[in-house]
């Protein structure tokens, strides 16, 4: 059970992982689709400062410029930040500041302890929010660095790797964005992506016809599927690139693209050079200054470590279900050797008991063979209810006094039992206590046999009765062996405290604490 505990634990936390990568992935390929019509330059970067938090689950991004009369940055563009805030407050531009080493070095940095931080000072106005991590990637220009974007957070998880994908992918959707615009692309009627933007993107993208021939590749895309020219497939259709297996698919996904619909699939398409490969893929229409849809995007992103990872995990957990189920298998029929072992045991016992020419010993071998049944069946209900964290204390007692019935005679037992749960560890000291005051009351007293099992928080409280005059003075004195009232008090977890009589009823009653 520990390790399925264990197999379900990693099992979460993959998809927890997988779940933020495929958050992150889609947004930047919205973002980068609604920056393809973006005209307000000032709105998109705002824009991409709320995207930011969303992908980085915290409250606070940003995005600094530099002013270089000062040589600071200025918070130009923000979310989370004070108004008052945005648009004057200045941040270091020099290497000892995260923003300013990352504009410097044109480097992504990455800071989860900033108050520990020795490479870097903590800004005041980090210090201003409590921020304690921050995440810096510059954003790059055709004709020079822009600025710096910047996710900060004052607790939560730590930002990792795989952050910067996502937070580079939006400096680049911003690149495009600013060089386009400064180009006046729109205006003129030029292409409506930047292919310098688009080579920087870590990820396979493409640009498509409306009825989906290849006309963009960009360089990282190139290397991913090991094509050597662009030539040998310019002008070719998507669907042609992907093995027959995945065709569908992707032709699926063309046709409700050209329809206007953005499109998300994972499928599997080897190399040029027949390198298998798995890819996770976001595909959106591109729209025109007419409102027709003239291009498709397509990114692609290459998950195949992560899907042999998941294939790897798979096999490991059908190899330990395998295991268990061949555990449980060997368990199963060890239990039930073992319940055969007792029954032959009661058996030979009641042939002993027949042959006894004493009538003391008749009796106390037949005492015997009757607690090999109790024996038995409690241990058949244990192995029953094994995987069950707590069972009910009246179901199972319900069931165990039927077979006692059957097993003792015709004698009438009445059972009340109140709603608690009982541990598995318990269940055969209380089914064995039990047990011994009722045979107790079937060898000793008369009538029916009463037997109630009471709630008392801490413990539970057994009253057995039957009709008979009740007990001698000197009760509860072991009588014969006394092995039935040692095995009660010992296992009542009390030990000689554990059992009373009450003698203030006419009938034979006794009661005992069981320790839960």
């Amino acid at each position: 059970m520990q390790d399925m505990s264990a197999d379900e634990t990693v099992r979460a936390a993959l998809q927890l992982s997988h779940t933020r990568l495929r958050k992150q992935h889609e947004l930047v390929v919205e973002f980068g689709v609604k920056s393809l019509k973006a005209a307000d330059l000032d709105d998109l970067l705002t824009r991409a400062c709320s995207t930011v938090a969303r992908g980085m689950n915290t409250r606070f991004a940003k995005i600094l410029k530099l002013v270089p009369e000062d040589g600071d940055f200025l918070l130009a563009h923000g979310v989370g930040w004070d108004e008052s805030d945005i648009g004057s407050a200045r941040v270091g531009a020099d290497e000892a500041s995260p923003a300013g080493y990352a504009f410097a070095t044109d480097r992504p940095v990455i800071s989860n302890h900033l108050g520990l931080e020795h490479r870097f000072r903590t800004p005041s106005l980090l210090k201003k929010y409590g921020i304690e991590r921050a995440i810096n990637v510059p954003i790059r220009g055709t004709s020079g660095p822009y600025g710096v974007l910047e996710a900060d957070s004052p607790d939560g998880d730590d930002f990792i790797e795989t952050d910067l994908v996502f937070m580079e992918g939006i400096a680049n959707v911003i690149s495009m964005a600013v060089d386009r615009m400064a180009a006046n692309e729109e205006a003129q009627g030029h292409h409506l992506y930047s292919e310098s933007i688009l080579n920087a993107s870590p990820d396979c993208v493409k640009i498509l016809s409306a009825r989906g021939e290849i006309e963009f590749f960009n360089e990282t895309g190139l290397c991913q599927m090991e094509i050597d020219s662009f030539d040998r497939i310019y002008g070719q259709p998507w669907v042609d690139l992907w093995p027959e297996e995945s065709q569908h698919t992707v032709s699926d996904a063309v046709q409700r693209v050209s329809a206007g619909e953005s499109v998300r699939f994972e499928s599997y398409c080897p190399t040029a050079k027949g390198q298998p490969k798995w890819w996770d893929v976001t595909a959106a229409p591109i729209f025109g200054q007419s409102g027709e849809i003239e291009k498709i995007i397509a990114v692609s992103r290459d998950i195949t470590e992560r899907r042999n990872h998941e294939a790897e995990l798979a096999s490991l957990i059908e190899q330990q279900h395998n295991k268990l189920t061949k555990s449980d298998l060997h368990l199963e029929e060890i239990h039930h050797r073992v319940k055969n072992s007792l029954h032959l045991v009661n058996t030979l016992l009641l042939l002993q008991a027949n042959l006894a020419v004493e009538e003391a010993v008749k009796i106390q071998l037949q005492t015997a063979a009757g607690r090999v049944v109790t024996i038995a069946t409690v241990h058949e209900r244990l192995y029953q209810s094994a995987d069950v964290q707590s069972v009910s204390a009246a179901e199972y007692l319900q069931a165990l006094l039927c077979d006692i019935g059957k097993a003792f005679g015709e004698r009438e037992i009445v059972l009340h039992v109140d709603a608690f749960p009982l541990p598995p560890e318990r269940m055969a000291p209380l089914g064995l206590v039990i047990s011994e005051l009722i045979t107790n009351s079937l060898k000793y007293g008369k009538g029916t046999i009463t037997v109630r099992v009471e709630d008392a928080k801490d413990h539970a409280l057994i009253v057995v009765s039957d009709q008979g005059d009740g007990f001698p003075e000197s009760y509860p004195k072991p009588s014969g062996t006394g092995l039935g009232m040692r095995l009660v008090k010992s296992y009542s977890g009390y030990g000689n405290a554990a059992v009373s009589v009450d003698r203030l009823v006419e009938v034979s009653t006794i009661r005992v604490r069981f320790k839960l």
